[in-house]
């Protein structure tokens, strides 16, 4: 009695196989549905698998701090004797010639480093090298990478790369002639703290060539501090993105340099991992299923209407079972 009372809710009702009709329209449309609906289902699937990122802008209320600027850069036609690293800012810091966690190498003439890398020693290791070594390397075109971290405070500022390593007596005698201080440099890589997925950094392989003359490069930047959230951690990165233009400006006096001047904006980017929710995948799952049976069904029962009506002359209005 029970199993006959659940009968009456039985909503798929059987029909019987005589009242079925087949036909090959409808197994050529089946076919067709068939492989709709498995791309529909790999393309759904690989979107729930797919890990997205969401941003959201607010206020930074977190002022202050220090600022970890990355940096690697590579000089085409100045020697490592010459360069150094200068860091400035808005509150009054100024430092010259920072060796702190800097390192430099020699670039050869194919754009290659070379050489032992010159760390905290670089001071000491300058200071022997003589000027006509220091001329003889810069007459030669042998270049300088120099890459490292600079530890800023979290204000506006801005650091530079330029010949204050020597002297202006040596720099004379070095270069008679100012405009043979090229300048030309490749930017391997430049960010402000820490890395994260899908971070960008604009400067990244941005190359500078001067054919000829000499002149200031200056970059201006806004850097955008961003907190980013993993999604299976409660792990969370403080660092900070950047856009950036960049202006030249020929040299008319003094000794050309590479200014990075920055700026932080007053607005923060939350970041934050997140992945399509399984109810919402399932849902999408049966939507398609559904979906591609009943407007299958219905094209099936268009195309059988139109192709009586042109083959007869007339039109069938004969119901089709649900079945194609």
């Amino acid at each position: 009695l029970a199993m006959e009372w659940l009968k009456n809710f039985d909503v798929f009702p059987k029909t019987v196989d005589d009242a079925k009709e087949v036909s090959v329209s409808g197994g050529s449309v089946s076919i067709a549905v068939f492989f709709c609906m498995f791309l529909l289902l790999c393309t759904e699937t690989s979107l729930f698998l797919t890990t997205n990122t969401k941003y959201e802008m607010e206020v930074d209320t977190m002022r202050g701090g220090m600022l970890q600027v990355n940096f690697d850069i590579t000089f085409l036609a100045l020697p490592c004797s010459v360069l150094s690293l200068d860091a400035m800012d808005v509150s009054g810091e100024h430092e010259l010639d920072v060796i702190h966690d800097v390192y430099k190498r020699k670039v050869g003439l194919d754009g290659l480093p070379y050489g032992d890398v010159i760390s905290q020693k670089v001071r000491s290791a300058r200071d022997s090298t003589t000027i006509a070594e220091i001329k003889e390397e810069a007459i030669s075109k042998k270049g300088c990478n120099i890459y490292g971290t600079l530890m800023a405070q979290k204000v506006a500022g801005n650091f530079h790369f330029s010949l204050h390593a020597q002297d202006f007596q040596v720099l004379a005698h070095v270069f008679p002639d100012r405009t043979l201080v090229n300048t030309s440099h490749i930017v391997n890589h430049l960010s402000f703290g820490m890395d994260y997925p899908g971070l960008k950094n604009p400067l990244d392989g941005e190359m500078k060539i001067l054919d000829e003359g000499t002149g200031t490069f200056e970059y201006y930047i806004k850097i955008v501090p961003t907190q980013f959230h993993y999604l299976h951690n409660s792990e969370v990165v403080e660092t900070n993105q950047y856009s950036v233009t960049d202006h030249f400006r020929k040299q008319q006096d003094g000794f050309p340099a590479i200014y990075f001047i920055y700026d932080i904006s007053p607005l923060m980017v939350r970041a934050k991992e997140w992945k399509t929710p399984f109810a919402h995948y399932a849902t999408q799952l049966c939507a398609i299923a559904g979906g591609m049976y009943v407007v299958a069904g219905q094209v099936h029962r268009m195309t059988r209407i139109l192709f009586d009506h042109f083959r007869f002359g007339k039109t069938r209005l004969a119901p089709l079972p649900l079945g194609f």
